[in-house]
């Protein structure tokens, strides 16, 4: 749901009333205008406050859409902060198991690998790779 054209309209609304009232307090100012003063300024009270009551419907209007678009987002965030937890989760109670068979003396069923451990198994893995250069033989080659 794309709000920012809503706030657009209402930014558009709200210059173009604030045009307006700079519009009327320069003719409440201007000097031998002929026009009453007074008069003009109890427009532009009634103008504001149509303005306040106009931007007070936008805003209850779209209060109720924004809490629930907060609470489905939240729903949301939620599922993945479980899945990330869930997946930490697995971690610690491997490391409880593991700690339980230390303390019974038994040997540990999961070995994490240090860096160094981990450099020399890439190497090895890379190594027993069959290269495929050269594999294809002189009937298969199209050339």
């Amino acid at each position: 749901m794309q709000k920012a054209h809503l706030y657009e309209a209402v930014l558009l609304v709200n210059r173009g009333m604030d045009d307006v009232v700079r519009g009327l307090e320069r003719l409440i100012r201007a000097k031998d205008s002929r026009l009453a003063a007074a008069y003009l300024d109890e427009k532009l009270t009634l103008f504001e406050e149509h303005r306040a009551l106009l931007n007070g419907y936008f805003c209850n209007k779209w209060d109720s859409c924004e809490h629930q678009d907060a609470a489905r987002f939240e729903k949301r965030h939620r599922e993945y902060r479980q899945k990330d937890l869930d997946e930490v989760q697995v971690y610690r109670d491997a490391e409880l198991v593991e700690q339980q068979r230390a303390r019974e003396g038994k040997p540990p069923k999961i070995h994490f690998l240090t860096e160094a451990e981990q450099r020399g198994c890439d190497k090895m893995t890379r190594s027993s790779v069959p290269s495929t250069q050269g594999a294809l033989s002189e009937g298969d080659r199209h050339d």
